[in-house]
């Protein structure tokens, strides 16, 4: 049989025929996110399957898309979860969009929504998105969005600043730095001090730098909390003067090792008592940063001896002197019961110092010591400290067990966070271990006198 002929010219000039014949791009498979329908229905039922993966996933694909309704869907599925995971993928999202033209105002108008409809945790979740940015703009249209809210505004405040303190991450710094430019913080004394003292326990270099920023600026018994912080930390104590807290900050910033996370720092007027805090006004060595204050003195019976209430008296008249004007103060003397000089504060202008001293210098031993009812009394005015004195355990009044004494504090203390500085005259070991834990318990400072 002859041999076949060869078939490889012709698959050949085949092969070479298809390679030279022009060809258009094969067209790519449809994708689900080219219909904006199909995503919105794949993302309701991402929200209804209540699947932490599912919902993230959903939360992946709409940080690539610009959809008209994304923040809508971002809020059903994101900012609806209890999963923190979900709700932290949801914020990321929210963190891309805010910035754009009309993102800041639409953020702020879907969370005031969301908090008009009872939605706090979302609402929460928007506000800390849009102070994150350090953006004024924002800030301007987060403050006038909460000055609408009224007391849920505040409210949601307090929730942003305890969540972010929690998590701790870089943008909760950024966020609780927002809080602090925030109206709120200058007009409201607890809230500033929480805000301080959740940065204290985010325990970053950031936040570092962020409270050194803020030092300059603070007021009132907040102060004592940055600087008893800034001091732990970086073994430097530069007392009130912001600016040099500032600089070496922004000098040592890369060796500064920040010490394990403290479930209680030391007591902020340690700190301030061992700084140099040009020549502020003090009472008994305590710095008085307070802008609303009250000094409680004992007038017992035992406060004669050894010339005590007379001593004590002349601390006092030295610490009102020197009072700024724009603190506002009174005195509460007691002993079988509690008597204030003045039932509200007043402004420490010339004339309210003069009508103080003369109550004070009026003032004579007699009695018992119902501390529990001074501090009571003290309980009912708007304060940020007190300043307690006393030479002997409580003996009368309403409650009279030092124990419970602590407790009725910690109750009545609870969300207002007011300094108690307790200052005990040759106390025993029972009122010093009673003042020691009524201070320590309560942001002050316990410090004992010798006759």
């Amino acid at each position: 049989m002859p041999p076949l002929p060869s078939l490889w010219p012709t698959a050949a000039a085949i092969l070479l025929a298809v390679a030279t014949v022009p060809m258009s791009a094969a067209p790519p498979p449809p994708r689900a996110d080219a219909d904006p329908a199909a995503l919105r229905k794949d993302a309701m039922a991402a929200a209804r399957s209540g699947s932490p993966a599912r919902r993230k996933a959903i939360l992946e694909r709409l940080a690539a898309r610009e959809e008209d309704d994304r923040l809508d869907l971002v809020v059903r599925v994101g900012l609806s979860s209890k999963d923190d995971s979900v709700r932290a993928a949801a914020r990321g999202v929210l963190a891309g969009i805010r910035g754009a033209e009309g993102a800041d105002e639409a953020l702020c108008d879907r969370g005031a929504r969301e908090l008009r409809e009872g939605r706090q945790a979302a609402a929460a979740d928007i506000l800390a998105v849009l102070l994150s940015g350090e953006s004024p703009a924002a800030e301007a249209l987060v403050s006038a969005w909460l000055t609408e809210a009224g007391p849920a505004g505040a409210k949601l405040c307090w929730t942003v600043a305890t969540e972010a303190a929690g998590r701790a991450e870089a943008a909760d710094v950024a966020t609780l730095a927002g809080l602090a430019r925030l109206p709120l913080f200058e007009a409201d004394y607890p809230f500033r001090r929480g805000v301080v003292r959740a940065l204290v326990a985010v325990n970053r270099l950031d936040a570092v730098e962020a409270l050194a920023v803020i030092l300059a600026d603070l007021r009132g018994e907040a102060r004592a909390d940055v600087i008893a912080y800034l001091a732990f930390v970086t073994g430097r104590n530069f007392g009130t003067d912001a600016a040099a807290w500032g600089a070496w900050v922004a000098e040592h910033r890369d060796e500064i090792v920040l010490p394990p996370q403290q479930t209680e720092y030391p007591a902020p007027q340690g700190a301030l008592e061992s700084a140099d805090n040009h020549g502020d006004p003090a009472y008994y060595g305590i710095p008085l940063y307070a802008e609303r204050l009250v000094f409680l003195i004992d007038v017992s019976s035992s406060m004669e001896e050894r010339g005590r209430l007379e001593k004590a008296k002349r601390e006092l008249e030295s610490a009102v002197r020197v009072l700024p004007s724009t603190t506002a103060f009174t005195v509460i003397a007691y002993a079988d019961g509690a008597v204030a000089w003045e039932k509200r504060l007043v402004p420490a202008d010339e004339g309210a110092k003069e009508r103080a001293l003369a109550f004070i210098r009026r003032l004579r031993p007699d009695g018992r010591t119902a501390t529990g009812d001074a501090l009571t009394l003290a309980f009912t005015l708007d304060v940020e400290a007190v300043y307690l004195l006393s030479d002997g355990q409580p003996t009368a009044g309403r409650v009279v067990e030092p124990e419970r004494i602590v407790r009725m504090v910690a109750e009545a203390n609870g969300n207002r966070r007011v300094s108690i500085h307790a200052i005990g005259l040759a106390p025993d070991p029972g009122l010093a271990e009673f003042l020691e834990v009524l201070a320590r318990t309560n942001y002050g400072r316990f410090h004992r006198v010798d006759d």
